[in-house]
């Protein structure tokens, strides 16, 4: 290898750790302006989160790069979960019976408990709440709460099998 590759390598690196050094700071500070945060939250990347106030982490929650949280009506996540790439937990949305005269908002709260997956692109809407231990698959439309201990996938979100 040449020196020249070397040194380059070795920056490319230096750039790469640097970023993490960044996710790292980013979390710290959400940490801080979150309505409550646990221990060992990580940011893996760049990440949209509306209404920070309302929002509650638990302990070791991973948000991963290209989430979206809007926590107008609240977002509460418990223990050890991980949001994965492009996932959107939303809680608020138009009201539809007054839709055709005013566009009025409904804000109602996520409830995700301990243990949980939340797939790539998924999306939980607004009243949800998902138990524990449960894994949410990639590009699922989560329309219904859902129960303990089980995998659910598609659009909407059906329970697949028992954990």
């Amino acid at each position: 290898m040449s020196g020249y590759s070397f040194e380059m390598s070795k920056f490319n690196l230096f750039i790469h750790r640097l970023e993490y050094k960044w996710f790292d700071f980013r979390a710290s500070y959400y940490s801080k302006i979150l309505g409550s945060c646990g221990t060992g939250f990580k940011l893996w990347g760049p990440v949209f989160i509306k209404n920070p106030k309302k929002l509650c982490v638990g302990n070791h929650v991973s948000i991963n790069d290209g989430a979206y949280l809007n926590a107008l009506g609240e977002i509460k996540i418990g223990d050890n979960v991980s949001i994965s790439a492009g996932a959107k937990l939303i809680s608020t949305m138009l009201d539809v019976e007054t839709f055709t005269t005013k566009y009025q908002h409904i804000n109602k709260k996520i409830v995700i408990g301990n243990n949980v997956q939340v797939g790539a692109g998924a999306i939980v809407l607004p009243g949800i709440t998902i138990g524990s231990n449960v894994i949410v698959g990639a590009g699922s439309v989560v329309t219904r709460d859902i129960a303990d201990n089980c995998v659910v996938a598609g659009n909407p979100a059906k329970k697949l099998r028992d954990l």
